[in-house]
């Protein structure tokens, strides 16, 4: 239903050369995080109004043999509270509801501790709500189909976790929660809601809420054990469960027009739109890095708003960079298989984020001072030069390949996360930088 994004930043600017990646780098890319004969990744990146590419590597069944395309529905998990939030601030700008309301109007049922939490914190995850979907007891019961409130009776016992505002915790109860109030305001139900209201106007034909059993009618849902990867039978979770937190299955091309819709004023106003894409303040001034269905952090060193989202059997990312406007969503039919490393590197190329790979003439002379071992806390990187190819291997994990990059920078090959040599005060360190991550701590030659 979710997954918690990796904190992201990075401290290096995109270089000065201009040229952008071309399909060719984008497809060697794709090709790197998928496999033949295995569930794969389909991806989108526009620029503007510009389509930069559209691909899919992999098979949407392995039984058939179908191949994966740009044109078929996956379910995108998480990334569904994007429109749960957009459908809350839609009721609210009819004045059919405030944000600043209490739960307890919509849902006088709940206890008191709930009751009073207002709906702008459980919009961003800062109202103390705990995560029904984490305990060990609840696996086995969504197996089966419940109504949404039976589920809501279930899952609001367990205590709330801290005063609201004190704090950012991820919670499903809370979403589920607000799909329960979209229903209680406009008298229909989630699914009609957001067929009637965002579906249907932005022209989203392929989109719908799932409300049973597991979806994945033509792209199938796969998990992996080990890794291999090999592809088995995702856990089975019924769709009841997850609605308004993680419910919609779409495409790559109706979350396009879902992201135009959105910031061209088409599904909420404007400022209900900024209000989305504003960190939430905690009580203690500081910001909570998520608005309202989006997470506000850097991703490849860049302003951006995205989220994730997992239910069993896929994975997906979308991400919007503002200051690019650029928009890119990937999304994977394996649940092992998370389809953002390969998103990312893409974003990097085309943005020229990463230091560029070396001529092959320079590769030596750089070799003469980047061989040797590195180390640092819970960390070993071991580099080696043999017959012209420089080689990293990490503990001792598998040699690998590795790229030779401008600015005394490296990488391991199919990704453009690096690593930065430097050289102060008499010690040689290797600085990673990711593109989810940013700057880690830098390792030293032994």
């Amino acid at each position: 239903m979710g997954i918690k994004p990796y904190y992201a930043g990075i401290f290096g600017l995109a270089m000065s050369c201009h040229v952008h990646a071309d399909k060719s780098d984008f497809d060697a890319t794709l090709a790197c995080y998928t496999q033949a004969g295995q569930p794969g990744i389909a991806v989108r990146i526009e620029q503007g109004s510009k389509l930069l590419y559209s691909a899919a590597n992999g098979l949407a069944d392995i039984e058939s043999k179908l191949p994966l395309n740009t044109e078929q529905v996956f379910q995108i998990g998480s990334i569904t509270k994007q429109f749960t939030a957009a459908a809350i601030l839609q009721l609210a700008d009819r004045k059919k509801l405030s944000i600043q309301d209490p739960l307890g109007k919509y849902i006088p049922s709940l206890s008191p501790d709930y009751a009073k939490l207002t709906i702008d914190r459980v919009l961003s995850h800062t109202s103390g709500l705990p995560n029904y979907n984490e305990g060990p007891e609840i696996g086995a019961k969504m197996a089966h189909y419940r109504t949404l409130d039976q589920i809501l009776t279930e899952i609001v016992q367990a205590p709330v976790l801290y005063n609201s505002g004190e704090g950012h915790t991820y919670s499903n109860t809370g979403y589920l929660l607000l799909g329960k109030i979209i229903e209680q305001v406009s008298g229909l139900s989630y699914k009609a809601y957001l067929q009637q209201h965002i579906f249907t106007p932005l022209g989203m034909k392929h989109s719908q809420v799932l409300t049973k059993g597991t979806g994945g009618d033509e792209v199938k849902g796969y998990s992996s054990v080990d890794s291999t990867r090999a592809p088995v039978a995702p856990f089975h979770v019924d769709r009841s469960w997850i609605y308004s937190a993680g419910g919609i299955e779409t495409t790559l091309a109706d979350m396009s027009r879902w992201h135009h819709g959105l910031k061209t004023g088409k599904v909420v106003k404007p400022a209900s739109y900024r209000a989305m894409v504003t960190s939430a303040i905690l009580n203690d001034g500081s910001p909570a890095t998520y608005g309202y269905g989006f997470y506000l952090r850097p991703l490849a060193g860049q302003t951006s708003y995205f989220h994730e989202g997992g239910v069993p059997g896929f994975l997906a990312m979308s991400a919007y960079f503002p200051e690019a406007d650029l928009f890119a969503i990937a999304l994977s039919n394996q649940d092992t298989l998370h389809p953002g490393p390969a998103l990312l590197d893409m974003v990097a190329q085309h943005l020229n984020i990463t230091p560029k790979p070396l001529p092959d003439v320079k590769v030596s002379d750089f070799a003469k001072t980047l061989v040797g071992e590195y180390q640092s806390a819970g960390q070993q990187l071991t580099v080696t030069f043999e017959k012209g190819i420089l080689y990293g291997q990490k503990g001792k994990g598998e040699k690998r390949k590795l790229v030779a990059r401008t600015n005394n920078a490296f990488s391991f090959e199919c990704t453009q996360n690096y690593y930065q040599l430097s050289m102060a005060e008499g010690k040689t360190s290797l600085t990673p930088v990711g593109l989810y991550r940013g700057q880690g701590k830098p390792l030293f030659k032994l």
